[in-house]
């Protein structure tokens, strides 16, 4: 009984941001794209690497890079999960969510992974074909 109080207790106090959704659903169907000026997408064997990576030294960012495959823009992929507000990228202001993937198309077609939700756009259905949807919401 004392554990679960206190879990309620640790729940009340955590900030909002903490508790805020993700962009992406569990199931979705996605697409990965990075920026316009590199719009591939690494895709990290770890949430933590990928937290570590966005916010580390040039020194840091390279030793991790073996841990990360590259996906080519467009690749397809489904959302398995979702950690909100789990990266703080070293130069934005706001922290970004962690979205587990399965690639789903191209040559790295069952590959797990970690993006960031910035890299993920939702695929929607038209007239019997995926297409993706420019930004979310």
């Amino acid at each position: 009984m004392k554990a679960i109080a206190a879990l309620v207790l640790l729940v009340c106090l955590l900030p909002s941001a903490v508790l805020a959704d993700c962009r992406v659903n569990v199931n979705a169907h996605v697409a990965l794209l990075g920026t316009t000026d590199d719009p591939d997408v690494f895709v990290w064997d770890s949430r933590f690497r990928l937290r570590d990576y966005e916010g580390g030294t040039f020194d840091r960012m390279q030793a991790l890079l073996p841990h990360a495959v590259l996906a080519r823009p467009g690749t397809r992929a489904t959302v398995e999960s979702c950690v909100p507000n789990f990266v703080q990228p070293k130069y934005q202001e706001k922290p970004e969510d962690a979205v587990g993937i399965v690639i789903t198309s191209g040559p790295l077609r069952g590959q797990r992974g970690w993006v960031l939700g910035s890299a993920v756009r939702p695929m929607l259905l038209s007239s019997g074909r995926l297409r993706v949807r420019r930004r979310l919401r």
